[in-house]
């Protein structure tokens, strides 16, 4: 019976991720993403160049948070860079504002999941580098929606007719009176 289950999830994931297509219009943030390995990656690269086509480039690979891989050609004389994931605000691999991004909507620690990517080898920023995209993108986006969200729910409240605002008076703690 589990057996069986187990098989069924497993087709259902292989179909999932096998066979996913795509409208080209998909923003980045909803794009499947893949764990991809470095020797993997290395085949690839190395198979011809991305100029001349000429086998046998040499690749080199620099971590910035993700990977990026610099090709240099010895037929054309070209170094080509290839990143695995777009830039966001002109300096910011996307996957990285989208971990941190994750990591803050789920309420979970940082520290755990870069524990979680150091055990499978997966490779990431510091806890550095997420603190600083809090302070400087995350929270004030979250802030930015939530006055907007608020505003409105106020506005659409203040449309009402014959709405009756009131309250219980108590704007201290239990038990206190500002009088």
């Amino acid at each position: 019976m589990i057996l069986s289950f187990a098989r069924q999830f497993l087709m259902l994931i292989i179909s999932t991720f096998y066979f996913c297509s795509m409208d080209p219009d998909t923003p980045e943030y909803n794009e499947p993403k893949f764990i991809v390995f470095y020797q993997m990656l290395l085949n690839l690269v190395n198979l011809f160049c991305f100029n001349c086509k000429w086998d046998g480039p040499i690749a080199s690979m620099k971590r910035d948070g993700t990977m990026t891989v610099t090709q240099s050609c010895t037929n054309c004389n070209e170094k080509s860079v290839w990143r695995s994931q777009s830039l966001v605000l002109g300096k910011y691999p996307a996957g990285n504002i989208l971990l941190s991004f994750a990591v803050l909507m789920a309420g979970a620690s940082i520290n755990k999941i870069l524990l979680v990517f150091r055990h499978t080898g997966l490779h990431a920023y510091t806890a550095h580098t997420f603190f600083r995209h809090q302070r400087s993108y995350l929270f004030p986006n979250v802030l930015h929606y939530w006055e907007t969200y608020r505003m409105k729910l106020v506005e659409k409240l203040k449309s009402m007719k014959d709405m009756a605002w009131s309250c219980d008076g108590r704007f201290d703690s239990m038990g206190h009176s500002p009088k």
